[in-house]
C-alpha cells in the first residue's frame, strides 16, 4: 500500500495542530521591558472588550511582565505543560483573555518532542482569535525571541529621544531575525506631536538602513495603564485586509524557529540570547 503523503518531519508538523483557526498574531516588542508589558496588556484587554478571544504569551520574567502588570502570579509556565497538562498551565486573566507564562520560551520549545507539542495541541478547547506575545525588554531586547516571528510585529518606542538607538537595536533585530511582515511603532509617554516627531526619526532611520517603513499607531500618555480599547482598534482595523495566519501554522513556526536558533551552528543573526534570569 502506498501512502499518500511521506511521514517526515515536515508531515508530522502539518498534523501538529488539528482544527486550527485562522488568527491574528502580534508581536510586543521594545527596549524597555516594563513598557513593552504595559503596551501588551492594554491591547489585550482593549481586544477582549471588543469580544474577541485572546491569549497572551509572556516572555517576559516578574516583575516587568504582562502579569505582574494584571498582579497574576502564574504558578505554571510553558515548561510544565508536559507534565501537567495545558489547562493547568494557563491561566485566565479576565474576560476573554488567557495568560500563558513562557520565560525561555525559545528553549523550551526547542526541547520539546514533536509528539509532546502534538498531545498539547489536542487540550486547546477553544482557538484564540488573537494572540499577543510579550517580547523580551532590557538586556535582552537586542536578542531573539517569539515576538519576532509575527508577521505583524508592533514596536514601542519610548517616548524620549535617548531610547531611539535602543529602539532601532531592536527594531533591526527583529528583521534580521524574520525579515518581512508588518511593523506598526505606538510611541509610548508622550504627547501627540513628540509620538510623531520620535516615530519620522525613527522611521527615517529604518527606511534608509534597512528599507524598512514601519506604521503608526498612535502614542499612549501618562503612566497609568489606561482603557485599550482605541489602540486595539486601530491595530484590529489596521490589519483587516491582512491575511491572517493560522493558528497551526503560527505555532509550527515558532517551534521551527527556536529549534534553528538553538543551534550551535545556526549563526545567521539569529542569537536567543545568553543573559541570567
Amino acid at each position: 500500500m502506498r501512502l499518500a503523503e511521506p511521514i517526515d518531519q515536515a508531515t508530522g508538523l502539518r498534523r501538529l495542530f488539528a482544527g486550527g483557526s485562522a488568527f491574528h498574531a502580534v508581536g510586543i516588542l521594545g527596549p524597555d521591558g516594563q513598557r513593552n508589558a504595559r503596551v501588551c496588556a492594554e491591547l489585550a484587554q482593549g481586544l477582549a472588550r471588543r469580544g474577541n478571544r485572546v491569549l497572551v504569551l509572556d516572555e517576559a520574567r516578574p516583575p516587568y511582565n504582562v502579569g505582574g502588570m494584571w498582579g497574576l502570579l502564574p504558578r505554571h509556565s510553558l515548561a510544565d505543560v508536559p507534565g501537567i497538562g495545558l489547562a493547568r498551565a494557563v491561566m485566565d486573566a479576565g474576560p476573554g483573555i488567557r495568560l500563558l507564562a513562557t520565560p525561555d520560551a525559545m528553549r523550551t520549545l526547542a526541547g520539546l518532542h514533536e509528539r509532546v507539542l502534538r498531545d498539547l495541541a489536542e487540550q486547546w478547547q477553544e482557538t484564540p482569535e488573537w494572540m499577543l506575545v510579550n517580547g523580551l525588554g532590557g538586556l535582552r531586547a537586542r536578542n531573539a525571541c517569539l515576538a519576532m516571528t509575527a508577521d505583524t510585529r508592533v514596536l514601542v518606542l519610548p517616548g524620549e529621544r535617548d531610547w531611539l538607538a535602543e529602539a532601532y537595536a531592536v527594531l533591526k533585530t527583529g528583521h534580521t531575525a524574520w525579515p518581512g511582515g508588518r511593523w506598526q511603532v505606538l510611541v509610548e509617554n508622550a504627547d501627540p506631536e513628540a509620538a510623531r516627531r520620535l516615530y519620522h526619526s525613527l522611521r527615517g532611520t529604518a527606511m534608509r538602513f534597512l528599507g524598512l517603513a514601519p506604521d503608526y499607531l498612535g502614542s499612549l500618555s501618562g503612566t497609568r495603564l489606561p482603557r485599550g480599547d482605541a489602540h486595539a482598534g486601530l491595530l484590529a482595523e489596521s490589519l483587516q485586509a491582512a491575511q491572517p495566519i493560522n493558528f497551526e501554522q503560527f505555532w509550527q513556526r515558532m517551534w521551527l524557529f527556536s529549534r534553528m536558533a538553538m543551534e550551535p551552528a545556526a549563526g545567521k543573526g539569529i542569537h536567543a540570547g545568553r543573559y541570567p534570569g
